[in-house]
């Protein structure tokens, strides 16, 4: 009982750490980021890394601000 206990805990944490990890590739998607496929491509490669990781998170939540002509 306990071996099925601990596999369930070891999959809930699993799943929140991949979450975590692609959080930046899931904001860009829903909010429509105009470089949603690099953030993705960069989240893939250099995520991994704490400070590329907060990197991509800031670049993916940061408003877009367009000047209209």
């Amino acid at each position: 009982m306990e071996a099925i206990a601990l596999a369930l805990v070891v999959k809930i944490f699993a799943a929140f750490v991949v979450l975590l990890y692609f959080t930046p590739t899931l904001m860009a998607l829903k909010h429509n980021h105009e470089h949603r496929s690099w953030i993705v491509l960069l989240n893939l490669l250099i995520g991994w890394t704490i400070l590329g990781w907060l990197i991509i998170l800031i670049w993916s939540i940061r408003e877009q601000y367009y000047i209209t002509q």
